[in-house]
């Protein structure tokens, strides 16, 4: 999923720029904290967005700042034009306020009547089998295949051989006391052309692979759609681009199909698995597939629209003509970080956060919950972003029996400091959005680590969309390794998998050495500490009244990570791609413990992550 592509990314024109220190009128550095601000009232057509509080803490955490491997090429492409950067001494100081803590010491207790624990993947990153069994290619498989496109020249074909393996990997989830499993379909495994004939070979692996969580008492959550769009499609009108009508009526026929195969068995599902990324990254940046960027200006604002309006359409079609024979739920994925206010007192800056919040999560949010588009991105568009028509408003609003949510990291919001100099996407949000800490902590892909930015995001949504269904954690998790697996990935051949069936057998030396290695490598130090973190953030917000029903870590294999290729690895079980060998990690067994018990005690105050407080 998408995980390593969750956060606002600013274009290869923006920089990420970090704030000044926050000091005294002595020059004395304290703790950056942020406060109690709260958001004008939303100027959404509808009216519905209703103002918030957004509590940020005021208690400094241990300071324990570390290097960490960072993605490739993500510093070259921050790098602000001039008309952007601001000279620290330019900067404001933060106001600090005031701010209940985000946790309480002692026991944090998720009780299992009303709350789950699961882990997530998606069918490109884990599969393989590409070419089997009457599978056709998906716009990923094009892109990966292309020259340049991606780390190592990685792509899905083997993967994670998750399509020979499933079983063996249902045995893993049992045995982490899983209690729901998300994955997705791959669209051009079950229609290999995108509409037309269903493929059996498909039908069977699918419903194997249910009928095998179902046997173990974990419950699936299916994501139809996670980035892998058929290429057949792509070739025939252009995919999420073509004629709206075109798109819409593919992707309703594909999730029927889903409805009729497995909804007797499958009570969940989710519609699109963050289309911020797929408009975005696919069709601005053209750092995913399809890899479109010649039309930042408009291309991104039509595929979301489009993307949309067949959410929109799946949702209708499951609620006529399945929901009552099924009874379950149909919703959808959205990603978002969240933006602080750079200055809790700044009427400018709070607008400028409320603004980022709406032009990254709000985009997708409003049409779904309030069927429209917030009134910033229609001031700043104008014709450029695409009309529904009242049919269409009326299937959006209210079209998501949850909130599933994708969550990464945290940013600062300003108004600007000079105007902007560009076209498109980037630009229309008009704020900068993209200040940080420069002592909060980062992972292996550069993103800042900010536990408590992820308790005001769900407070967010908990306040702004109210979702029926509650609020669900479809995505949250890091790439954070520990030294001896990045040694590990650093042999020939470590990061090119291969199928089970096709690993060399290693003798009584190699296998013991190998062994020996595991027990360091499994010791992700870090990411049991963002784990922790970012549960006990979630356990604040359900304090303060946020209906947070579940939480699935992402992920549970290391996988592909879309452009890094394998050397990424955010799963709470290591998978050695040479041998596609499974070994829990230390995370793995932490969060299996969660689940046993029920929670976890608080962390403490040298557990916690650097700059600003938690």
């Amino acid at each position: 999923s998408a995980s390593s592509t969750a956060f606002l990314r600013a274009p290869r024109a923006l920089a990420q720029v970090a704030p000044a220190a926050n000091t005294s009128l002595h020059g004395v550095s304290r703790p950056f904290q942020g406060g109690t601000g709260v958001f004008p009232r939303c100027s959404c057509a509808r009216g519905s967005h209703a103002g918030l509080a957004c509590t940020s803490l005021a208690l400094a955490t241990h300071a324990c700042l570390r290097s960490r491997r960072l993605g490739a090429g993500v510093t070259a492409r921050q790098v602000p034009p001039r008309s952007v950067r601001c000279h620290a001494a330019q900067q404001p100081e933060r106001v600090p306020v005031q701010a209940e803590p985000a946790i309480q010491p002692g026991f944090l207790e998720f009780p299992d009547d009303n709350f789950f624990f699961g882990a997530a993947t998606a069918a490109y990153q884990i599969e393989g089998a590409a070419t089997e069994d009457g599978r056709k290619p998906s716009i990923w498989d094009d892109f990966s295949h292309t020259e340049g496109w991606t780390e190592g020249k990685a792509t899905g074909d083997v993967a994670c051989d998750h399509y020979h393996l499933f079983r063996e990997d249902v045995e893993l989830m049992a045995g982490l006391g899983l209690q729901a499993y998300r994955f997705s379909i791959s669209w051009s495994r079950l229609i290999p052309d995108g509409d037309g004939e269903v493929n059996p070979a498909a039908v069977e692996y699918y419903s194997n692979l249910i009928d095998a969580l179902l046997a173990k008492g974990i419950t699936p959550w299916i994501t139809l759609y996670h980035w892998d769009m058929p290429s057949a499609l792509e070739q025939k009108f252009g995919g999420w681009l073509g004629p709206k009508e075109k798109v819409v009526s593919a992707f309703g026929n594909y999730a029927r199909t889903c409805f009729s195969l497995f909804g007797a068995r499958v009570k969940h599902w989710i519609t699109l698995n963050e289309p911020w990324c797929s408009a975005v990254l696919g069709y601005l940046s053209g750092e995913h597939a399809p890899g479109r960027d010649k039309a930042p200006e408009t291309e991104p604002y039509i595929a979301a629209h489009h993307m949309l309006v067949s959410h929109a359409e799946v949702v209708a079609i499951y609620r006529k003509e399945f929901a009552a024979a099924q009874r379950g739920t149909v919703g959808v994925t959205l990603n978002a970080d969240w933006r602080q206010p750079w200055n809790a007192a700044s009427d400018g800056d709070r607008e400028a956060a409320r603004q980022a919040m709406d032009f990254s999560l709000g985009w997708f949010a409003h049409p779904i919950w309030f069927g429209c588009y917030p009134q910033c991105m229609l001031d700043a568009c104008g014709d450029r972003l695409p009309k529904f028509t009242p049919e269409e408003q009326e299937l959006l609003r209210g079209s998501s029996d949850f909130f599933g949510l994708n969550s990464y990291s945290s940013n600062f919001s300003r108004k600007l400091c000079k105007p902007l100099d560009g076209k498109g996407y980037w630009w229309d949000i008009g704020v900068e959005w993209w200040h940080k800490d420069p002592r909060w902590e980062k992972t292996d892909m550069g993103w800042p680590v900010v536990p408590w930015g992820f308790r005001e995001l769900i407070l967010y949504i908990h306040r702004t969309y109210s979702p029926p269904g509650g609020i669900v954690i479809t995505e949250n998790g890091c790439a954070f390794e520990s030294a001896a697996s990045v040694k590990f990935d650093d042999r020939p051949g470590a990061l090119q998998p291969q199928p089970r069936s096709a690993a060399k057998h290693l003798d009584a030396k190699a296998a013991a050495e190998v062994e020996r290695s595991m027990r360091d490598i499994a010791e992700d130090v870090n990411r049991r500490r963002f784990l922790k973190a970012h549960l006990s953030a979630v356990h604040a917000a359900r304090v303060q009244g946020a209906d947070v029903r579940g939480y699935f870590a992402w992920s549970l294999l290391d996988n592909f990570e879309w452009g890094h290729g394998y050397t990424k690895r955010f799963g709470i079980v290591h998978v050695d791609y040479a041998t596609q060998r499974r070994t829990v990690k230390a995370s793995g067994k932490w969060f299996a413990r969660v689940i046993e018990d029920r929670g976890f005690e608080a962390p403490l105050k040298d557990e916690q992550f650097a700059g600003g407080t938690f």
